[in-house]
This record gives C-alpha cells, sequence and structure tokens, in this order.
C-alpha cells in the first residue's frame, strides 16, 4: 500500500510540474519585438497590419513593428517570411494576393501551402467597389456592360498588378458580362487610384478602405459592389448580383500567417490575441468606418479559407487566359 501511494504521489507531482513547464512556455512569448511584415505599403493591407500591430503591442506587452514590403504582387513581403524562422517573431499581414499568386505565376520562391502556418482571418471587406472617373459616361453596371458592346475594350480598368486582387475583379466582371475593359496593372493599388482619380484610366476596383472618402466628395462614381451584400459605408450602391451578374462575389480579406513549424502554442497566443483585439468595440468601430468586419477565425477555418480562395482565383486565371508569369 505504501508503495502504491508513493507512485501516485510521484505520478501526481511529474503531472504538477509538467504543467508548470507547459504554462511557463506560454508565458514566454514573445521575449522580444515581434515584426508584422505586411505584403504592400501605404494600401489597405498596410493600414490594416498597422491597426492590429498596435492592437497587439498593447496586449502582449511588446513591441509589434509594422513592416510594409511593396513589390511583385506581395511576393516580396511574402517570402520574407517563408525564410524566417519559425519562432513567431516574423509574421505576414496580407490579402487575397497570397491565394492568388500560385495560380497565376509559373514558379514562386516558396510554397503557399507548404512555408506558411494559417494564423487567423483578422477582417474582410465583403467586396471591393467598381468605381469610375466622373468623366466616364456609363453610370451603372449595366449602362458599362451596353457601353462595352457597342465600343468594345475603349475602357480601361486599373489595378495594383497583375494578380492583383483587384485584377481579378476585373477579369470576373468581364467573365459574367462579357464585356473587353482592357487592365493597365500598376506597381501599387495608390498609383492606380491617382490615374483614376486623374481621369488618365476609366475605372477600378478598390477597397471601401480607399474608395469610400473618394466616392463621398464626388471625386469618383460608384458603380457596383462586389460583395453578395451590399457595403456598410456605401449603403446606396447596389451589388454586383443586383446588377443583373447572378453570384459575382469577390470579397477583400486580411489574413495573418506565421512560418511554418511554429509551435502551436504561439500560433494558438496569436490568434486568440488579435481575435480579441478586433473584438473590442473600439476596433468594431475602426474597422467598420473602413467598411471592414472582424473575424478572428481560428488557424483550421482560416486554413480551409484559404483553399477555397485559391481554387476560386485559379479558375478565374484559367478563364480570363491570363498567361502565366
Amino acid at each position: 500500500m505504501y508503495f502504491v501511494m508513493n507512485l501516485l504521489r510521484d505520478a501526481v507531482t511529474l503531472l504538477l510540474a509538467c504543467a508548470a513547464v507547459f504554462t511557463a512556455r506560454a508565458q514566454d512569448y514573445p521575449l522580444k519585438p515581434v515584426r508584422f511584415v505586411s505584403s504592400a505599403v501605404g494600401g489597405p493591407v498596410d493600414g490594416v497590419g498597422r491597426f492590429l500591430a498596435n492592437g497587439l503591442t498593447e496586449r502582449l506587452k511588446q513591441q509589434v513593428i509594422a513592416d510594409g514590403r511593396s513589390g511583385a504582387n506581395g511576393i516580396i513581403g511574402t517570402d520574407i517570411v517563408a525564410k524566417s524562422n519559425p519562432d513567431g517573431y516574423t509574421l505576414l499581414m496580407t490579402t487575397g494576393s497570397f491565394a492568388i499568386n500560385p495560380g497565376i505565376y509559373k514558379k514562386l520562391p516558396y510554397d503557399t501551402l507548404r512555408d506558411f502556418a494559417p494564423v487567423t482571418l483578422a477582417a474582410t471587406s465583403g467586396g471591393l467597389v467598381l468605381v469610375a472617373h466622373p468623366s466616364v459616361t456609363p453610370r451603372s453596371v449595366k449602362e458599362l456592360i451596353e457601353f462595352d458592346r457597342v465600343r468594345p475594350g475603349e475602357l480601361t480598368f486599373g489595378s495594383g498588378g497583375i494578380g492583383n486582387t483587384l485584377h481579378m475583379a476585373g477579369e470576373l466582371f468581364n467573365i459574367m458580362a462579357r464585356t473587353k475593359l482592357s487592365h493597365v496593372p500598376y506597381k501599387g493599388s495608390a498609383p492606380a487610384l491617382t490615374d483614376v482619380l486623374g481621369g488618365h484610366i476609366a475605372l477600378m476596383f478598390p477597397s471601401t478602405v480607399i474608395a469610400t472618402p473618394h466616392v463621398k466628395s464626388g471625386r469618383l462614381r460608384a458603380l457596383g459592389f462586389t460583395g453578395m451584400t451590399r457595403s456598410k459605408v456605401l449603403p446606396e450602391v447596389p451589388t454586383m448580383d443586383e446588377s443583373g451578374l447572378k453570384g459575382f462575389d469577390v470579397t477583400g480579406w486580411y489574413g495573418l500567417f506565421a512560418r511554418a513549424g511554429t509551435p502551436p502554442r504561439i500560433i494558438n497566443i496569436l490568434q486568440s490575441n488579435v481575435a480579441a483585439v478586433v473584438g473590442t468595440p473600439q476596433a468594431r468601430e475602426q474597422l467598420d468606418a473602413w467598411g471592414l468586419s472582424p473575424v478572428g477565425s481560428t488557424p483550421a477555418v482560416f486554413a480551409e479559407y484559404v483553399r477555397r480562395e485559391m481554387d476560386k482565383y485559379a479558375r478565374i486565371a484559367r478563364e480570363a487566359n491570363i498567361p502565366l508569369q
């Protein structure tokens, strides 16, 4: 009996020790500043990344530094994280281009599914806004389609580059509306927006974050919204689905990834804290003003979401005959 009691006591002691070690390990992250690599500079993903970095700095009691890296449709910033140590100190803040690139590039310097660990889908935009310079004749999606059928290819639409989410929205529009809008790629969405504001190109599919101020000021005209439900910040703008393009759905999203191999406990710390940040009333108010909806999904749910996005955009790329880059 004495022997059995000693065994039980030793087993309990061992379990308590393991629990203490696990707790200590869960609390030893982060011990130094965390780097948020955004896949663009100055665009919506950079703004959302900085917003989350500020919120996480307060919660984690450690500096979270936003580091915007533009170029090659987000590939440059993404590759930095792919080559980083799997310790949770270098993270990727990116958007739909992450899921688009595998379908339009012959070879990427990383493997999209193998080299990254999904952390969380932080927020979604609900859709993009088809905007036109005020000088453009069509004033609705229907009029735009009719105009293009009479004068095919005359109207141009800009995007942040080949394979950018804005580009894919335009290609899906061409596929579903059977139009021939001409794509003009830029090195980022900011210069594309500058040119549509200046009337150098006719159209664009920007996010609500950057489109709304210009629509409300009258510098741009909103023709349609690419989500399945109307935008919270531009509720007067009909969806593409309402405008006759049934099932048209391109949603902007902002997600966080770590390097594959990052310990699950660190992934969970990051996910739970991002979810807490976007779930605060103050964060919801700010995201709402940008036309965004907070999510904070689990890593598993986010991983499945990314796979669906990859399949969707690969299909659009094939149907639009976008040549491999």
